[in-house]
């Protein structure tokens, strides 16, 4: 698996950072930031993928652990800005002070790139070209500002847009500051052909990749995003993500993939399917 770089997305364990779905109960563990750092160490993940929405950096601690976690040789560290709703498909302009906030503190830490949502499987129905029209000029002032700290933007398809048509607007910014963060499980949702994209998509423009393996409920259908499609064993869903990300690999990407889970499968517990998505990568990803 030589120069395969995979790790994992502090959402996976958002139960544990206080927060659950409808789908879901509260959890009885507890975590700060350092817990979820002491557990990508404890399984030999040198790549981390941190959601700010869980991230407190005037807490001593933490700044002194990501410090710590940046200054050791070869780590890998991205905040994950947006969540739940980012610019709420440019409803939320005012989220942009936000974004250009943790986009500074993404080039205090020296940080390659930052990851963020326009919105979510909520914005999935209105049209995109009203969505870019309300987020465009915003959108070039915040790419503008990435590419003078030298920090690249990497935009979830976040279940509201198909991939291909998240693309298009993507390059029609036209700044290689400014590229995709590929989650197939959402991609799924909306209805995307996986097999075809993984044969068509331009792999350059892909920064990152969200490896999620989900399952489909019986009343829900690609192409309609709310739901519960939930988190299950990687190998064991619709996505089959091991195989994707190998042909994404094969295709020439190269970039930073970050487990993550999102709401459970029945039965299932966080620490259990982290794990076995860890052994599952590190068996089935093939070398570049």
């Amino acid at each position: 698996m030589s120069g395969v770089r995979f790790g994992i997305d502090s959402f996976s364990f958002h139960r544990f950072f206080g927060e659950n779905s409808k789908w879901e109960v509260p959890a009885e563990i507890k975590w700060r930031t350092k817990d979820f750092i002491d557990f990508a160490r404890g399984h030999d993940l040198d790549l981390i993928t941190l959601q700010t929405a869980y991230l407190d950096l005037s807490d001593s601690e933490t700044h002194s652990e990501l410090k710590r976690w940046v200054s050791e040789k070869e780590n890998y560290l991205a905040f994950t800005w947006g969540h739940p709703n980012g610019f709420d498909g440019g409803k939320k302009l005012e989220a942009f002070k936000s974004a250009t906030e943790w986009l500074e503190r993404s080039a205090d830490f020296e940080l390659e790139q930052m990851r963020i949502v326009f919105g979510n499987h909520f914005n999935f129905e209105e049209a995109p070209r009203i969505r870019m029209e309300r987020l465009g000029e915003h959108l070039e002032v915040l790419v503008k500002r990435a590419r003078q700290l030298g920090v690249r933007l990497s935009v979830e398809n976040h279940a509201d847009f198909n991939v291909p048509v998240l693309l298009e607007m993507i390059n029609g910014i036209d700044d290689q500051y400014l590229g995709l963060c590929l989650d197939l499980g959402n991609s799924y949702r909306v209805g995307d052909d996986i097999s075809q994209l993984m044969e068509s998509i331009d792999t350059s423009r892909v920064f990152m990749i969200q490896a999620k393996e989900i399952d489909q409920m019986p009343d829900n259908v690609q192409g309609s995003p709310i739901g519960w499609w939930p988190t299950v064993n990687f190998g064991t869903g619709k996505i089959d993500i091991a195989k994707r990300v190998n042909r994404l690999i094969q295709r020439g990407f190269d970039g930073p993939i970050a487990i993550e889970l999102s709401n459970l499968g029945a039965g299932l517990n966080e620490i259990g399917v982290a794990e076995q998505a860890i052994t599952h990568l590190r068996e089935n990803l093939s070398p570049r």
